[in-house]
This record gives C-alpha cells, structure tokens and sequence, in this order.
C-alpha cells in the first residue's frame, strides 16, 4: 500500500506537470480540450485518495507493529474491517486498539505491547473517547466481564485498570448512542438476565473504581448496579459478588457522587445498614459514608435550598439515629461499618454531641441550624440533638476499637480548647467570666459522656480493668500527657480529617508508656479528665494574659514563681519552667518531664513547679476564684449524663 500510495503521488505530479502543457498544445492547434477535464478529475481524486491512503497505511501499520506482539508488517494484502474502521474514526491507534481488545474479549488474552500502548493513552481524551465510541458500551462491559473471569491473569488486570482509566477519561463526552446502550444494559438487568451477566456487572464496578467520572455519571451507574445488586440477591445466583463494595469504593473517591447515591432514594443508607453485611466487614461502606458525611461542612443554602454542607449534616444524622436504633433494638445486631467510621462521623459533629451531653433533651429535627454561643464564628450544619443514653450506647460499641476512641477523645479536646479559649477572651475583654464557666461545663459533659462510654467511669477503686478498658485509659492518660501541644486552630469544616495524625501521636505516646500506663487504674479517669481541663483553662487565661505579663513578668506569672530565679535571670533557663519561650504556652505533661535527668526528683521538677504555682495560690486570686467555679462546673457537668 505504501508503493502504491507513492505510485499514486508520482502520477499525481506527472498529471499536474503534463496536464496543462497538453492543454496549452491544444489550444494553439485550436483542438478540442474538453476530454482533458477527465485528467484533471483524476488528479483531484488522486489528491484527495492519497491522505486515506496514508491513513489506512499508518491504520495497519499501527495494528501490527504498535499495537502488536510482532513488530513485522504482512507482505501481501491483509484483513481490514471496513465497519470499525469507520467508527473508529479513521483514527490509526483507535482502530488498533478496538481490534486488539475485540480480540481479548473474545480469548482472554492480551499482548504487552497492546497494554502498553492503551496505559500510555488511557487519558487522552481525544483517544478514550473515539475508543469508547467505537467499541460500544456492549463489547465494552463483554471484555470487563472477560478480564474478571481471568482475574488471576496479571496482564488482564493491567488492563482491567487501564480500560477503567480509559472509560473515566471519555466519560464526560460519550456519545448518546453509548450512553442509551449502557442505559439499556443496566435497566436490562431488572428483568432480562441474558442483558449483562454477573462478571460482566462487577467489571463495569471495576471502572468505575479505577476511573475518574463526572459525579453524574459515576451516580448514575452505581444506583444502577445497586439495583442490579438487590435484584441478584433476590433471585440467588450461587455466587457471592464483591459488586457494591467495588462500587462503594468508587463513591468514596468522590464525595458528592456518595451524597447523591445515598439521597437518591430515602431508604437507601438505611438499606446498607439494616439489610445484608458486606463481605469486607463495611469497609467501605464505611469509607463511603465518610465522604459523604465528612467532606463538605458548611452552612450556607437552607433546608429548601441545602448546601454541600446540609446534606453532609442530613446523613450524618440519619446515620448517627440508624445506629441509635441498631443498638436500642431487642434484637440488636453487629453494625455494618466498623467502629472507626463511627467514631470519625461522631468525631466530625463533636459540637452536637457536646450539646446532646449536656441537654439531655431530644429534638427530634435532621439538621441543626443553631450556633452554639460559647464558640466563635458560626458553627457549620450539625446533626439533630439525640438522647444521651442512645448515644452512649453507639459510642461504647464504637470505643472496643481504641482508635475510634482516640479520634472522638481528640476532637473533644479540640473543642474543649476553642470553647476554653473563647471563654478566656470574654474574661480578658472585661465581659465577665460567665462564657468561661459555661464553657468548663460544657466540655466536662462531653468528656464525661466520652469516658463514661469508654468504660472509665464507674469502676471500683482498685478493680482490675479488662483489655479494652486498660486500652483506653492508657489513651486518656496520653492525651493528659500531650494533648496541649495539638494545634486547636483546625477549622470545623476539616476537623475529622485533622485530628486522624493526631491520634497517631497518642498512638505513638501510649506505646512509649505502656509500662507506666499499665499501672494506672480505673479510678483515676476521673482526676486525669479533670486535671487536663484545668490544663486547657490554664492555657487560655496565660495566652490571653490573665495571669498577666510575662517580660517583666508579673506577680502571678509562672517566670515570678520559679524556684531558685535570681534577679536578672532569664526564666526560660530556669531547670524549673514549665513554659515555653514565648511566657504565653505551658509545656505539655511529657514536656515538661526531664527524661535525661539522673533522679526522679530532676525529673519531674517541671511537672511540681507547675502544681505549685496551679494548686498552692501563686496563680493569683483570678485563678483561685475561677478553680472552684470550674470544678463546680466539671462536676456538675459530669452529672448531666450519670458519671
């Protein structure tokens, strides 16, 4: 073809060379030229026939080189499939790469060159879309089928990715006839088995979790297979198929996409969570539920109008009320997401759990739209306000996975602190110290329920915890030790993502203790909680200088208090300080013990200065009369819930 096309191009110039002499001869001869025209046709056909020429040339060279395990050309005249060629567009690579997967749909097989070549322009969205066009959605979900049923073939599921690529890519601009034949597939698969069987379903799950879609299109389809899904179930097949996990998979990489799938149908989380366990445990369903619930945090838009943020709110809610139900049911059952996502959706609307601590009213409202008046700024859609007890309940199936407790305890912390803070503002601007006192309770009612659900209240002095128990208590006692180096300037909106590191530092900061964290007993969760909310009191007044100055420092500033200062010493050398350069930040508990000390007596010197200036009147009148306030507060919080 190649000669031949170059055959083509010497004629072509010879026609346009000779053509017009012939002409020019005669007319001075005064002879007839019309017959010339048929030369001049030829030329033009010749020109425009050369380019498809080239074309199908580059067309086969592509499938047999390129796209093939062989890099020779044939010698003499080869297949060529007219029909595809068309829909391909006349598109060398395309071609290549349709024959080449029509082939592996049909043997299981797929050469490396082929893979190659398709991962290389899997996101090319000129190639992915004249690709998808041409196979049609029909061949396409035959071959996914295909791949898994060699799934064990580490070729074919190379390809099973890049195809999944391929489909995210073309997505956005598939054309109506492709979309219409997936559309038939899908709702075929309601009444007509024969449609797409099983393998071929779980494949086009597969895509999806390996592509990238618009989120209407990856909505659209895994409502589809969902339906699918419920549909085998009801007529058993012999197979147990990973379908919905794969796509709920998919969902988690795409928040809205998750939204959209779980309002798309008002029974539809419910669903998931009362009907038939997943085979990974809830995985990801819990993972999806996450994006849905997590992700967006807002308060724009309104209930007729909601927002991202809203309908984030809207499923945390019926989330948090299906679980209250699980475990308040006569016969309650195992949940269906594991504990850790629990702890991460309670962990996200820890404003709302506080005020369900506190109140110990129900409103039975979806969505709360109110501020809570003891923290700055406006607070992003919460949950509705749930009955304590219930909650109780879901917590402490949650907390048997210690890292469900320490994301829950952390952003407790994180909130406590902000709440603190506020409240020493008001105190510090001359507005009194109600918003401070208001603030203690309200964070020792979120800590009591906390620790009350963790098992850590109500033990006999003495009582040797079980496991799980001792687990948490070494994890309360290292949030003691550390919790006031964590960052408390997360916004709302990111608050379950942020603290997921730092419950890695108390993961961390308990297995550096474990030997003194096992000697701890239950009966000191109580000191331990309140302690560290007189930590974080103290915190905010020194930030906000109500101990007042520290260069030079004032009478009730820690640096005027340091045991062995002499006039002219700067403090911060002092063996005894427990504040960090800046006069204005205690250390944290770990920090302040010197670990490189030769006794224990130098080893917590730092640890009983700060005891001493806190508990034995150093700290001045405006601590002194605050501590009792506090602890009337933390107590009387405690009993909001029965601790």
């Amino acid at each position: 073809m190649d000669a031949f096309e170059r055959g083509l191009g010497r004629a072509e110039d010879t026609l346009g060379r000779n053509e017009p002499r012939i002409r020019r001869t005669l007319q001075q001869l005064d002879l007839d030229t019309s017959g010339l025209d048929v030369l001049r046709e030829m030329r033009t056909w010749i020109a425009t026939s050369r380019p498809d020429l080239r074309r199908r040339s580059q067309t086969i060279r592509a499938e047999h080189s390129d796209w093939s395990a062989s890099s020779s050309l044939p010698g003499g005249l080869t297949a060529f499939d007219e029909a595809l060629y068309a829909k391909a567009a006349h598109h060398p690579d395309v071609y290549a790469a349709a024959l080449k997967l029509g082939q592996a749909a049909e043997n299981g097989k797929v050469d490396a060159n082929t893979l190659a070549e398709l991962e290389k322009r899997a996101k090319d969205p000129g190639f992915a879309t004249t690709l998808m066009n041409a196979m049609g959605a029909k061949a396409y979900t035959k071959l996914m089928g295909k791949i898994v049923a060699h799934k064990n073939d580490v070729g074919m599921n190379r390809l099973l990715v890049a195809l999944g690529q391929t489909l995210g890519t073309a997505s956005p601009k598939l054309s109506t006839a492709w979309r219409n034949e997936l559309n038939e597939l899908l709702s075929g698969i309601r009444t007509n088995w024969s449609r797409m069987n099983w393998q071929e379903g779980y494949g086009l799950a597969l895509a999806l979790k390996h592509g990238t879609f618009p989120t209407e299109f990856l909505t659209s389809v895994a409502k589809k297979l969902d339906a699918w899904d419920r549909k085998a179930h009801a007529n058993p097949i012999g197979l147990e198929q990973p379908m919905m996990i794969t796509v709920l998979e998919a969902l988690s990489k795409d928040p809205a996409a998750a939204q959209d799938f779980f309002l798309s149908d008002p029974n539809m989380l419910k669903r998931f969570m009362t009907e038939r366990r997943l085979s990974d445990n809830g995985d990801a369903l819990g993972k999806a539920i996450e994006a849905a619930t997590l992700y967006f945090r807002d308060h724009d838009g309104t209930p007729q109008k909601p927002s991202r943020g809203f309908l984030s709110a809207k499923l945390a809610s019926e989330f948090i009320k299906l679980e209250i139900d699980r475990v308040m049911a006569d016969d309650s059952f195992e949940s269906h997401v594991p504990p850790l996502t629990t702890g991460r959706v309670l962990a996200g609307y820890i404003i709302d759990i506080n005020g369900a601590a506190q109140s110990g009213t129900t409103i039975p409202s979806v969505v709360s739209g109110a501020d809570n008046p003891l923290s700055p700024g406006q607070d992003p859609w919460g949950v509705g306000q749930f009955d304590r007890v219930s909650l109780n309940e879901v917590m402490k199936q949650a907390f048997t996975d210690e890292k469900a407790f320490a994301i829950v305890l952390a952003a407790q912390t994180v909130l406590a602190a902000r709440l603190l803070d506020h409240g020493a503002a008001e105190v510090a601007a001359g507005r009194g110290d109600d918003a401070l006192v208001a603030s203690v309770k309200q964070a020792a009612a979120g800590f009591g329920l906390i620790r009350d659900a963790a098992g850590l209240a109500g033990i006999e002095s003495g009582k040797e915890m079980d496991e799980a128990k001792a687990r948490n208590m070494k994890i309360l006692a290292a949030l003691v030790d550390m919790g006031l180096a964590w960052p408390q300037e997360v916004p709302w909106a990111r608050l379950a993502g942020g603290i997921g590191a730092w419950t890695g530092m108390i993961e961390d900061m308990n297995k550096g203790n474990a030997e003194d964290k096992a000697r701890l007993q239950a009966d000191q969760a109580l000191d331990l909680t309140r302690n560290f909310v007189h930590d974080l009191a103290a915190q905010a007044m020194l930030k906000h200088g109500l101990f007042g100055k520290s260069e030079p420092p004032a009478r009730t500033h820690p640096w005027a208090t340091l045991e062995g200062l002499n006039k002219g010493d700067d403090p911060r050398d002092n063996p005894n300080n427990f504040l960090k350069d800046d006069g204005r930040t205690l250390m944290t508990r770990d920090e302040m013990i010197d670990k490189k000390a030769a006794n224990e007596t130098d080893m917590y010197r730092r640890v009983e200065a700060y005891e001493r200036w806190l508990r034995e009147g150093l700290s001045g009148r405006s601590w002194r009369d605050l501590e009792n306030q506090l602890d009337v507060s933390f107590f009387g919080g405690l009993r909001h819930h029965g601790s």
